[in-house]
């Protein structure tokens, strides 16, 4: 009898436990999981493991069959925008720009939805970039007459648009933000303080034999209503692709390349008076003239273009591809950074794993612990696929770089007969530190555009945790009743024996 009813308590205080543990465990997972992806705390880093199932953004093909280019934003109530070009061919110019948004973090997307046409005419559009700062999201994309190359001097519409929506993406207002003389072209912009835009931007002289190009800088200081032209910070026949960012006290930073034949470099040019002037441009890679382009034939076509970005320390880091490893001859992406505002660098480091083929068109994120997140895409043989790889810094100094594993993130090729996947790819993190990607790619025998979103180490998703926590209670539910009616039937055994012994005495 005494071990029945200690089996009895036994199970009784299983039971008990689990009623304790089992909502933790519900909590806890669904803690873990938002719309569909892998989440966490804003206080834990998060750890990829793999990337999601792919997603088609790119639904539309009733005009053009071709989407290239493209550019991310997360609001900071985890609203996601995407933009790219569409084109009439996988290796042709930008026709028009188009924006998908989603409401639940990536797990089902809005319709694509053109841009509309500066003052109501016929443009061409190329170059999306979005930016999110303060409630509003911002589309900056370059908008020409397409009569303007037949006739560059002819007073056709050549600038860049930027179109602002305080509704997110409901409803767009076009500015023109841009007053060059030449073919507007390769915009980034930034938002700072006081919603004050920044837009830098190459400005071609396509009748100029050599291209000349003047990088010049526009502000708007009534949150994106109108832009006035506060700077040129240089000109050459072989600048390309400004890229601005702001540090943590509001100062501009602006990188380039430089892009002869034979090789060339990357500049960085800084402001410390709101854009209004900018120092003297300064050499980053002190150790030789690699930058290249190499233009698309036979394979994907390859630029040398910086992205730069300040963490929460206003550390300078610098991310581009180039052609350093001279004995392979293949594009590699690197990183170097600055404690001093760019007055001096760290030496280069390789962020690709392999030295075989070609890896190119990266770009970062950096989250709130200074880890580096870093995509690309990396051709190896005929083929291409966008990958992802970050970068811890440790030690007193942050000097020693700690690379993670690289992890593929598209779920199937690109053949490199596809030449024009565009000049970049993005990455953002939403709130949770949860890395979301888009990216150019040919699976279907034209380019569209993708999306995924990186899982974590947390391995309960809430569904199996239900259904365990379900199995677990019939379980323990079903033992507990079994040895109950087990112990009533030994018991009333043992009062018929009991109650025979004394009859018999």
């Amino acid at each position: 009898m005494n071990g029945i009813r200690k089996s009895y308590i036994f199970l009784t205080s299983i039971m008990l436990f689990l009623a304790f543990l089992l909502p933790f465990l519900i909590f806890v997972s669904a803690n873990s999981f938002a719309a569909g992806s892998l989440s966490l705390s804003q206080e834990t880093e998060a750890t990829i493991l793999e990337f999601s199932s792919n997603k088609l953004l790119s639904t539309d093909d009733n005009n053009y069959a071709h989407h290239v280019e493209v550019s991310m934003a997360i609001s900071d109530d985890g609203t996601f925008f995407v933009g790219w070009k569409n084109s009439e061919t996988h290796n042709g110019g930008g026709a028009r720009v188009s924006i998908v948004r989603s409401l639940d973090r990536g797990k089902t997307w809005t319709q694509p939805y053109d841009m509309p046409m500066f003052g109501g005419t016929f443009t061409r559009q190329s170059d999306p970039w979005l930016y999110w700062y303060n409630g509003t999201i911002y589309y900056a994309y370059l908008e020409y007459d397409p009569n303007y190359f037949n006739n560059p001097s002819g007073g056709y519409l050549t600038q860049i648009t930027i179109a602002k929506s305080t509704n997110y993406g409901v409803t767009w207002t076009p500015v023109q933000a841009s007053n060059g003389t030449h073919f507007a072209d390769k915009e980034t912009i930034v938002v700072g303080e006081n919603d004050t835009v920044y837009l830098v931007y190459d400005d071609a002289d396509v009748e100029d034999p050599n291209g000349n190009a003047t990088i010049r800088v526009t502000r708007s200081i009534d949150g994106g209503d109108s832009y006035q032209e506060i700077s040129v910070i240089g000109e050459d026949e072989f600048y390309v692709g400004p890229y601005i960012t702001l540090n943590g006290s509001g100062d501009a930073f602006v990188a380039w390349s430089w892009v002869p034949d034979g090789g060339g470099n990357l500049y960085l040019s800084k402001s410390l008076n709101k854009g209004i002037t900018f120092d003297t441009p300064r050499i980053i890679n002190k150790d030789g003239n690699y930058s290249a382009i190499e233009p698309s034939g036979g394979s994907a076509g390859k630029l040398t273009l910086p992205v730069v970005k300040f963490d929460n320390d206003d550390r300078l880091y610098v991310l581009w591809a180039d052609k350093f490893d001279q004995v392979t001859n293949t594009f590699d992406v690197y990183l170097r950074y600055s404690d001093n505002y760019g007055s001096n660098w760290s030496e280069r480091i390789r962020v690709n794993p392999l030295t075989a083929g070609n890896q190119w068109n990266p770009d970062m994120v950096i989250d709130q612990t200074g880890k580096l997140h870093i995509v690309y895409y990396s051709e190896l043989g005929n083929n291409y696929r966008s990958y992802y790889r970050t970068i811890n810094f440790m030690g007193v100094e942050r000097s020693n770089a700690v690379l993670s594993d690289e992890i593929v993130i598209a779920n199937e090729d690109t053949s490199s007969l596809f030449t024009r996947p565009g000049e970049y790819m993005s990455i953002q993190l939403d709130q949770y530190g949860i890395p979301h990607v888009v990216w150019s790619d040919g699976r279907n025998n034209e380019m569209d555009i993708y999306y995924a979103y990186g899982l974590t180490t947390l391995p309960f998703p809430i569904e199996l945790v239900f259904i365990i926590v379900i199995v677990l209670i019939i379980g323990t539910i079903s033992v507990v009743v079994i040895f109950h009616y087990r112990h009533r039937r030994l018991l009333s055994k043992y009062k018929k024996e009991e109650k025979q012994i004394k009859n018999e005495q």
